[in-house]
């Protein structure tokens, strides 16, 4: 399934590619990260936003870029996918990676 938006299609952008920054909280045992999305346009990598902090361990970072990408218009919000961000980044294989910091400033 490809739900890329009219948008996605005019700006020629065949691909994205998700970063997640995590950190963990030792004092309360919390994780938080952050996520930076990047879209193929033309052949190049092109920084196309990222997310404000927040919490969510794991691959959580995953479901956070699906939530934004449909926010701000880039895939469509079909299927339920308006709900799982997740699933939509599994289901069209969006390039992704996270690595975690020590220093919340380094989110």
């Amino acid at each position: 399934m490809n739900a890329y938006t009219t948008k996605a299609k005019e700006m020629n952008i065949t691909a994205f590619s998700v970063k997640g920054v995590r950190w963990f909280q030792k004092s309360y045992g919390n994780t938080y990260h952050t996520t930076y999305i990047s879209a193929l346009v033309n052949g190049r990598w092109e920084d196309i936003g990222s997310t404000e902090i927040e919490y969510g361990y794991g691959d959580h970072y995953m479901h956070t870029a699906g939530e934004w990408l449909i926010k701000n218009g880039f895939i469509e919000a079909e299927n339920g996918y308006a709900f799982n961000g997740y699933q939509f980044c599994q289901d069209n294989a969006i390039e992704s990676y996270a690595y975690d910091v020590d220093r919340k400033k380094d989110l």
